[in-house]
C-alpha cells in the first residue's frame, strides 16, 4: 500500500513536465527552422561567406558546406534553449519560486501523509 502511494505521487509528479515538455520540443524544431532561413538569407546578401567561416573557425576545407550549416543551426538553436529557459524562468510561477522558501504549504503532496494505509 505505501509503495502504491509513492508510484502515484512520482506519477503525478511526471504527468506534470508533459507539457513543458512538448512546447520544449516545438519551440527546438520552430527554433531550427528560423536558424536555416536566417543563415541562408544572410548568405544571400553576403553578410558572411562560407570560405570567412572555413577561416575563421579554422575547419578544414574537406569538411562539406552542410556540415559547416549544420553546425552553424546547432549554435543557433542553442542559444534560441536558452531563451526558451529563460523565458520559462520568468513567465511560469514554478520557474519564480525560489528554492527553499519556507512556506506553510507544500508543493509535493506526500503520499504517506494519510493515516489509513
Amino acid at each position: 500500500m505505501r509503495l502504491e502511494k509513492k508510484l502515484e505521487e512520482e506519477l503525478q509528479q511526471r504527468k506534470g513536465l508533459t507539457g513543458r515538455t512538448i512546447v520544449q520540443v516545438i519551440w527546438l524544431i520552430i527554433s531550427g527552422v528560423i536558424a536555416y532561413f536566417l543563415l541562408n538569407f544572410l548568405e544571400g546578401q553576403g553578410a558572411f561567406t562560407y570560405d570567412e567561416i572555413y577561416r575563421l573557425v579554422a575547419i578544414p576545407r574537406a569538411v562539406p558546406q552542410w556540415a559547416v550549416m549544420g553546425g552553424l543551426i546547432l549554435l543557433i538553436v542553442m542559444v534560441m534553449q536558452v531563451a526558451m529557459l529563460i523565458g520559462y524562468v520568468f513567465a511560469s510561477p514554478e520557474g519564480r519560486r525560489r528554492t527553499g522558501e519556507p512556506s506553510l504549504h507544500s508543493h509535493r503532496k506526500d503520499p504517506f501523509d494519510s493515516k489509513h494505509y
